[in-house]
């Protein structure tokens, strides 16, 4: 196993239980019920990303309420400690991704989405090679949504997956490693 490759790891679904995004729009929708209309109509003019900010602007990440997948942080913190970069890339908005950075202090940088980039599937696979020029790196998901950096990566690193998705990774050339997931 070559421990140099650089590590990215995944947030909703893979570090914690949750998801970001989806914490930040109920606390939106339950504070500003009706300003989401206008959000949610602006939305199909300006896409995803832009209501992701919006939700995110004013929402604190409840640490005290999230479950968090211990194995996963176990891991993450054993290879930093191996003196592996690692990073954390998540499709939440870049507001919600620099607190939960702030919160654990393990990742070398964060990055999620902002206003007009949604950083998720085939996208962080554009962001990991043409903006950050990486090409020799792990990957730690957990959804479909992480199969095109899969396919990009050198080692399929995954934990809380579903049996379909655990069937694709298997059928895969590619080094894996399963992280038993245990959320606490």
């Amino acid at each position: 196993m070559d421990d140099n490759k650089i590590l990215f790891v995944d947030l909703d679904g893979t570090l914690i239980k949750e998801d970001l995004s989806n914490l930040a729009f109920l606390d939106y929708l339950k504070k500003k019920p009706l300003k989401i209309i206008y959000h949610l109509i602006a939305f199909l003019f300006k896409g995803k990303p832009y209501l992701k900010e919006i939700i995110s602007k004013d929402f604190k990440v409840p640490f005290q309420n999230l479950t968090f997948n211990k194995s996963a942080l176990d891991y993450v913190r054993d290879v930093k400690n191996r003196h592996r970069v690692v990073y954390l890339i998540s499709g939440s908005h870049q507001i919600l991704v620099d607190q939960f950075q702030e919160q654990l202090k393990i990742f070398f940088e964060s990055f999620g989405t902002n206003r007009n980039f949604n950083m998720v599937g085939q996208n962080k696979v554009h962001f990991i090679n043409e903006s950050l020029k990486i090409d020799n790196f792990d990957y730690f998901g957990n959804s479909k949504k992480d199969l095109p950096i899969w396919y990009h990566c050198k080692r399929i690193i995954y934990t809380n997956i579903s049996d379909q998705l655990r069937t694709i990774i298997n059928s895969s050339e590619l080094e894996k490693f399963e992280i038993k997931e245990n959320f606490d």
